[in-house]
């Protein structure tokens, strides 16, 4: 069958994925070749079946849905379908809404999923989606950074991210946006996943990984980190072991 959609489901609740299957027996055009609640058995499903469709949970465990399709964006074909099918919020919403991907809102209607089958339907004759394409343009600059915390997936410009803490009592490190709301990140989250994000997040001290962006200056004798409005009222201070690096990634006369 020529105009056969081949699609996988990849959810970590099983329920969700008996659920979206049991509706799309509507469409006989979908093909579901293989529903997998592991993310990490997703990654080896996806490169063997190469599928047309793929709906795919957001927040799962060991990895998330955008990461993984950063894995396995090298391996796939370029009209692969992505229809990210979660309980999104706000943060995940905004982002999704301003690239080219589509999504299904858990609980979904069924004529939501009809419309997105019938988009599907017509794209893949028509105007097949780049997949390539719509990974640049969902990590843009303008949208980053996929954080995931314990309690949600979070995508962030990198402007929106002031420092990383690293917290005793609850053993894992914690973000602060510039806004102040504060994430508790993943235990398995450790300093070097943060520092390999960007350049821009430089250690300041052993529990401290700051945005260099709000940097205004280090004072000499105190090495106070003085952040620029209106943050400047934040007690940061580097250490001596640190000092240098901040020196390293800053342009000094």
């Amino acid at each position: 069958m020529t105009n056969t959609i081949k699609t996988i489901i990849v959810d970590d609740e099983i329920n969700s994925i008996h659920n979206l299957e049991e509706d799309l027996k509507a469409y006989p055009e979908i093909e579901i070749l293989d529903t997998i609640t592991s993310s990490q058995k997703a990654k080896k499903s996806i490169i063997q079946y190469q599928p047309d469709l793929l709906f795919l949970d957001v927040e799962m465990p060991y990895i998330n849905g955008i990461e993984l399709l950063q894995e396995i964006r090298p391996y796939v074909r370029n009209n692969m379908r992505v229809i990210f099918y979660s309980a999104f919020d706000k943060y995940m919403l905004d982002a999704l809404r301003a690239s080219a991907f589509d999504y299904l809102l858990k609980p979904y209607q069924t004529n939501e999923l009809k419309q997105i089958v019938e988009r599907i339907k017509r794209e893949k004759t028509n105007n097949p989606i780049n997949f390539d394409q719509a990974m640049r343009q969902l990590l843009s600059n303008d949208c980053k950074f996929a954080v995931q915390t314990i309690s949600r997936l979070l995508l962030l410009r990198r402007s929106e991210i002031l420092y990383f803490q690293y917290s005793e009592d609850t053993r894992c490190w914690q973000m602060t946006l510039t806004n102040m709301e504060q994430y508790r990140l993943r235990l398995s989250t450790k300093a070097k996943d943060i520092l390999n994000f960007c350049p821009s997040f430089i250690r300041v001290n052993t529990d401290c990984i700051l945005n260099i962006d709000y940097l205004s200056s280090v004072e000499n004798n105190t090495l106070r980190c003085i952040l620029y409005a209106p943050f400047s009222h934040l007690e940061i201070s580097a250490s001596r072991r640190h000092y240098s690096k901040i020196k390293e990634a800053l342009n000094f006369l």
